[in-house]
């Protein structure tokens, strides 16, 4: 029997002698660093952690206690026990029941380990050679095992992921990524970008067009773009009142082409943008099995997503969403609030092209590459206003100039609303806040 898998039965046997019903989640997380220097595989470094959260339910309540330190189960539980008297009102159905219909998730097949983060790494480096911008940033190799033990089962979940904090720059442009992929494979869809850009490196700097203008995002602004919706469907933002859609399911939002649906990708369906699907557990971190679920449907937002917690609050049933951190990376001593793992934005086919198609069609307008400070009001207004981090003035179908910094709002319900033409057919995992794979949006003028 493995420390972690010994620790659990003492904590097990422990809290079911003080407590009426108990749950467990413990997980453990070993992350393989490499960092990247001017194109340079630099530094390795390594690091493991276990964590684990105990609930009971004591006299009718819930207590919660977590820790890192795994040697101290009287501790533990008696921490458990005492918020207990203190806690909310226990379920009388506890979530954590529902394991028994999980099966226990085969560990991922082996890689080569630190060798495949350090490929990846290259790969990384490899293009400042092809894009001729200066490339720095991190890789990560993180190998994550999920268990969860209940008086009718225990359950263990593994996974294995990458992921990419890179910054590419020139004289005059500095493109960041931020991404998950679960094959040592960079984007292909990332990679044409960055050489597209890099082209564009030496030109002059300009204003946006002061007229009516196209507007053409790509796939980092798009994220910043949908951020106050998918706050707003967020469970807690609805139960706090601070929701501008929440009032509002089932009434036309946005363009009736509009789709946004939060669901895995097939990690053996590799795709071409490199991703593999990104992770995608069989539970969430309150024990309700996790499925797709479609959020806006033909522009019409249809399904707010919810924890447990939320989802009470709400009088609904939780989704699958309550996440302590998220699928991608457990934080074990962090509370579960609910919480996107693959959204991915879409639109029917007639409004799908590639991108050069979208560039070429846009006789005169702007391609927004970035935002700094997009998130400040998410959830409280559809509106976006931060300032332009990074922009290219189009003309005639073909970028002409660097835009100056300046702010700039965007409001979604325009921008994908009435103004909306069309997402490119290409799309890359971006992950900040939420994560998904956002594809390139053109909007027309106003």
């Amino acid at each position: 029997m493995s420390p972690l898998a010994d620790r659990l039965e003492q904590v097990a046997a422990e809290a079911a002698a003080r407590a009426d019903h108990w749950e467990i989640l413990a997980v453990e997380r070993d992350d393989t660093v490499v960092e990247v220097g001017s194109g340079v595989p630099d530094l390795v470094r390594s690091a493991h952690e276990t964590a684990l959260c105990l609930r009971v339910h004591r006299h009718g309540r819930v207590g919660t206690a977590t820790t890192t330190r795994l040697d101290d189960v009287r501790g533990l539980v008696g921490e458990a026990a005492r918020n207990a008297a203190h806690g909310p009102p226990a379920s009388r159905d506890p979530v954590a029941g529902r394991n028994t219909a999980l099966a226990a998730a085969e560990r991922p097949a082996p890689d080569q380990g630190t060798r495949s983060v350090r490929l990846l790494a290259e790969q990384l480096g490899a293009l400042q050679r092809s894009a001729a911008l200066t490339v720095h940033g991190t890789v990560t190799r993180t190998e994550q095992a999920v268990h969860r033990a209940a008086p009718d089962g225990r359950t263990t979940a593994s996974d294995r992921f990458f992921h990419i904090a890179a910054l590419a720059e020139g004289s005059a442009v500095q493109l960041p990524w931020t991404g998950w992929t679960r094959t040592p494979e960079l984007p292909a869809a990332l990679s044409a970008w960055l050489e597209a850009a890099a082209g564009w490196d030496g030109l002059p700097a300009a204003d946006a067009p002061s007229g009516d203008h196209d507007v053409l995002l790509a796939p980092s602004a798009v994220h910043t773009l949908l951020t106050p919706l998918i706050t707003a469907l967020n469970g807690t933002a609805v139960i706090a009142g601070r929701s501008f859609v929440a009032g509002h399911l089932g009434e036309p939002f946005l363009h009736p082409s509009i789709g946004l649906r939060d669901h895995p990708s097939e990690p053996a369906a590799s795709d071409d943008e490199g991703t593999g699907g990104l992770a995608w557990p069989g539970s969430d971190d309150d024990g309700v099995p996790c499925a797709p679920l479609t959020l806006v449907e033909r522009g019409v937002p249809v399904r707010a997503y919810h924890s447990v917690r939320t989802a009470a609050a709400c009088g609904t049933a939780p989704t699958g969403h309550g996440f302590r951190g998220n699928a991608l990376r457990r934080t074990v001593l962090k509370p579960a609030t609910p919480v996107l793992n693959g959204a991915t934005l879409s639109a029917g086919p007639a409004d799908v092209g590639s991108f050069d198609d979208l560039l070429a069609g846009v006789r005169e307008g702007v391609l927004v590459e970035s935002l700094m400070g997009g998130h400040q009001r998410a959830g409280l207004s559809p509106v976006v206003e931060g300032r332009l981090r990074l922009g290219f003035l189009i003309r005639d179908g073909r970028v002409a100039g660097i835009l100056r910094p300046r702010p700039i709002a965007l409001d979604l319900r325009e921008v994908l609303g009435r103004r909306f033409r069309a997402v490119s057919d290409r799309r890359w995992a971006v992950s900040r806040i939420w994560s998904g794979r956002m594809p390139f949006v053109l909007a027309g003028g106003t």
